[in-house]
């Protein structure tokens, strides 16, 4: 892993739209023709219409994961003003799978989020390969006082066939989210953890903790773009 730059919790993607510079005119010194001599002009083909840009990888990495993490927040509200913080439970192991399926399906990338080393909730949820690297990397940094928000990489060098690059970023544990995983969680929340996840291991998190990472890979093509 010989290429990883690291950036602030903030991703911010340049708007370029519509803001170059114009050229100036060239400067043309020229007789007006006579209406004897004249040419009529030959008409003007219309120009061919542009190819659609292919967005750089790194945005498109960068707007999947703005994208999850913005539908997961907005639908967990949603979920816990109907049914309270059990409900945010089932919407977890029911609902996050689908956004990151159609988050996927937008960008034309791999998503995904992984726990820190035993400390995973959903079993598909456990880290290996360079993720693991990462996460050891991004815990380093936090018992060091790096704040996990802050813990991003950027990897462009060392990637499988097919991939252009991938992305992490780190995970904080909130205070909301020690609803679920602290260390005094309600008998209500509580049971329906036990029932949806029977070998759950994601509790006794503080506020401010690591608790994972999110990961994008960009394909090298758009060919997984629908």
């Amino acid at each position: 892993m010989n290429s990883m730059t690291r950036y602030s919790p903030v991703l911010v993607l340049a708007m370029l739209a519509g803001c170059g510079s114009e050229l100036a005119p060239e400067a043309v010194t020229a007789t007006t023709p006579s209406a004897e001599t004249a040419a009529v002009p030959e008409p003007t083909p219309a120009p061919a219409p542009a190819e659609e840009a292919t967005p750089d990888a790194q945005a498109r990495g960068q707007a999947a994961m703005r994208e999850f993490g913005d539908r997961l927040r907005n639908e967990l509200r949603a979920a816990m003003s109907q049914d309270g913080a059990a409900g945010a439970v089932s919407f977890c192991h029911d609902q996050a799978p689908r956004i990151a399926d159609e988050v996927m399906a937008t960008h034309g990338v791999r998503l995904g989020r992984v726990a820190v080393a035993g400390r995973n909730r959903n079993p598909g949820n456990a880290h290996g390969g360079w993720q693991g690297e990462l996460l050891d990397s991004f815990q380093r940094a936090v018992n060091t006082g790096g704040a996990p928000e802050s813990q991003m990489a950027v990897i462009r060098d060392d990637v499988p066939a097919g991939v252009e690059l991938r992305m992490a970023r780190g995970i904080r544990v909130e205070a909301a989210c020690l609803m679920c995983h602290g260390d005094n969680i309600a008998p209500p929340i509580a049971e329906r953890l036990a029932a949806l996840y029977p070998e759950d291991r994601a509790t006794g998190f503080l506020e401010g903790d690591l608790r994972g990472l999110v990961w994008v890979e960009v394909p090298s093509t758009t060919e997984a773009r629908p």
